[in-house]
Parts: structure tokens; sequence; C-alpha cells
């Protein structure tokens, strides 16, 4: 019998579906074009269907990732940038973008690129010229003179290719319309200093809170949204006030900052195998020694604050900050493993990665959970990651990647 080609069924599935429930043995996913069209132990299957066997295999959302720099490769110095071409540039989040599906991630929100590649790679990846997941993009960085994103040396060389410099409220606004014009997903800002960024202390305050409501009402009234890199609590603090709605990084939280995060409902996405890579690496692998005293002067916090977030009932997605100092794409499961070790159980790590990472990538209506009426995207997995999270790390127990009803991987199932 000929195989109806818009219909696959996923049979005797050990269900993970993302919501946090626990896993159900032998439940069937049909799947019509990209979406699921129905879920459970008894459903009815079309004749001629596609079927794939997971015999038993955790079966689960494809995994998102809320925060990388799909262009950058992990270098120990990120203005290793300056000595590529932007050809190059642009090739190497290709290269990425690929290895990141590879690894069973279905969704990315990229966190800022040079001349905003990313929603050039996201438009490649749609009309499928280009290999990768889902990509949700948000042009240039908006950073104020001699904040995070000034990448500006010594030397008096400036490289603004990846950031909109911004001061006082009508440059901040103009910059959030230049970067809404290009067709943006969300908008990025940064409101304290950075770990990555050699001469601002990182727990120091960035824009005044007028400057950040000037860039939230421009995405407002566009129904997008912004998120902040942000590290110390008055920057925190701030983002939060002028209308932020995800916190990035969100190292040094208090209960005050959490407190008003649970209020205006905004995220927390930790990025914690940033500060864990350059910390275990050092400077004798090439990370400038100011990244290390900074990574190490915060190193106590973020798995402090992600903890306190959680436990107040702020919704936390799992980011890596992939692209920074040997934080490479491909390897981003490695965040699981320290929110687990931080004290999120497996379970709760798997949902930031799936469920409220699509609601971070303001995406929780299509994606993230595996029910019906939602996009297709899933792993099969051998081993139950709900045991052993570090089981996500292993490429070759991912046995199948499938994106929006498109079989991407197939290890052989």
């Amino acid at each position: 019998m000929a195989h109806n080609a818009s219909v696959k069924v996923v049979k005797n599935a050990y269900l993970v579906d993302g919501t946090g429930k626990k896993p159900v043995k032998d439940t069937t996913i049909v799947i019509k074009g990209n979406l699921i069209e129905d879920v459970g132990k008894t459903v009815d299957v079309s004749s001629g269907a596609e079927v794939i066997d997971a015999a038993g295999r955790t079966v689960m959302p494809g995994l998102i990732d809320a925060h990388v720099h799909i262009c950058f490769n992990g270098d120990p110095n990120l203005l290793s940038v300056l000595n590529y071409p932007p050809g190059l540039i642009q090739l190497f989040g290709a290269y990425n973008a690929s290895k990141t599906l590879e690894a069973g991630y279905t969704t990315i929100r990229d966190m800022g690129t040079p001349f905003g590649y990313a929603l050039a790679l996201k438009k490649a990846i749609e009309m499928g010229i280009a290999r990768g997941p889902r990509i949700v993009a948000p042009g240039r960085i908006i950073s104020q003179t001699g904040g995070h994103a000034d990448f500006y040396l010594p030397s008096g060389v400036t490289y603004n290719e990846m950031s909109l410099i911004s001061d006082g409220p009508s440059e901040t606004r103009r910059s959030a319309r230049i970067n809404l014009r290009d067709g943006v997903d969300f908008l990025k800002i940064c409101t304290s200093g950075g770990v990555m960024s050699p001469s601002d202390p990182v727990d120091t305050p960035q824009f005044t809170v007028e400057e950040i409501k000037s860039v939230c009402e421009e995405a407002n009234h566009v129904h997008r949204s912004v998120a902040s890199h942000a590290h110390g609590p008055t920057g925190i603090m701030n983002a939060i006030l002028g209308g932020v709605k995800s916190i990035e990084h969100g190292s040094i939280q208090t209960k005050e900052t959490v407190k008003a995060m649970v209020e205006h409902g905004v995220f927390q996405v930790p990025t914690l195998t940033a500060s864990w890579n350059i910390i275990q690496k050092g400077t004798a692998a090439g990370i400038p020694d100011w990244a290390v005293a900074k990574a190490k002067e915060i190193a106590d916090y973020p798995q402090k604050s992600l903890m306190l977030c959680y436990k107040a009932g702020v919704k936390v997605a799992a980011g890596t900050d992939a692209g920074t100092p040997f934080n490479r794409h491909g390897e981003n499961a490695k965040e699981l493993e320290l929110m687990v070790a931080a004290g999120l159980k497996p379970i709760e790590a798997i949902t930031c990665s799936t469920k409220i990472g699509a609601e971070a990538c303001y995406l929780g209506a299509k994606t993230g959970t595996l029910e019906k009426g939602k996009w297709a995207d899933l792993i099969v997995i051998d081993g139950d990651p709900t045991a052993d999270v570090m089981l996500l790390q292993d490429k070759a127990k991912i046995r199948l990647v499938m994106k929006a009803g498109t079989v991407e991987v197939n290890r052989g199932i």
C-alpha cells in the first residue's frame, strides 16, 4: 500500500509531552502535514500513513534554545570576528544552524549577529536553501555609548555592525524603528554591563527607564516584545519597569527584582553555560583576563538566581548564549545539565527547554509541546532524559529529529 505522504504516525512512544506531566508509555502521535493531528494511547490512524515505530523510545518536543548567537563559533575572544570577512560570518551562521538542528534543537532565538545576519539566515531556512532550526531574530542590539554592545577598542577602532548605539529616548526610539523596519521578531537591548565587554562593570546599570520605555513602546505598537541583557539588579529592575518581557542572564536577582518579574510576567533566561565555560577554560585557553575575572566575580549568583526565580513562579526558559567562548553550537543541551545541578528536576529542565522556551520565543501557541494543533516538532531518543538529562548531549542517542512534520535527521530509527 502506498504511503499517504502528508500523514505520519509515530507509534510505541514513551511520551514526554513538554507540559511537565509524567511520561506516558505506548503513545501514538498522528501528524498531518506540518501539524500534530492527534496524540494518545487510542487514536484513529489513516490507512496508508507513513509509520515511524519509536519502539518504546522517548518522544518529546524538539528542544528550544532561547538565547544564542548563531554567527559566533565559541572562539576564546569574541572580538576575533574582526578577522573574518562578512561573507564568512554568514557561512558560520549556516554551519552552526545545521549543527544545532542535528543536536535536536528545532527552534532558537538569536540574540545578536553582525549585520543582522540572523534575519537573512531565518529567511534562507524558511525558503529551504539553508538547513537549521526555526530562528526568532532581533536585528541589531540597541546599546548605549560605552555599553555592553558598544564594541569600541582602545585603538579607537569601533565594530558596530551588530549594534545600534543610542543615547537618550529619541535615539533609542529611532533605533527600535530601524530594527522594526527590517522585519525583526523582537528587539534586544542592554541594561547592564556584561562579561564579554571589557570596559563596563558587569553589575552596573545601562540606559535609563525612559530610554528603555521608548524602545518598548515602539515594539508594542507593532505587537513585538523586547528582551534585555541584564546581570545586575538595578539593570534588571530598570528593564522590567521600562516594559521588557525577558531578562537575559539575570545573574544577580533579588527578592525585589523577582517579585517585579512575577508581577509583570517577565521571563528569566539564565544562560548558565556561558559563564561555566569561561571559568572552566580560563585565560590558559585564550579567554581575555578581564572576561574571566568578570565571570568569576558573579560565579556564585546565576544558579541561586535561577532557583530564586523558579520557586517564585517566574517562567524560566533555557538559553545557552551559544557562540560565546567554548560554548559551541550543537552542544546546547549542556544547559539542562547545569540547570539540574542548580536544583531543577530533569523534567523541569526539559519543560524550560520546550514549553517555556517556546513561550519566551513568542511561539507558545504553535510549538514547545506535543499537543493537537501544534507544529510537529519532535525528537526520538534512546533512553529516558527525565531520569538522566545528560542523554540529550549524546547526539548518537537522538535517533530522529522532526521539524514541522519533516524528518530532518534520521539516525537509523
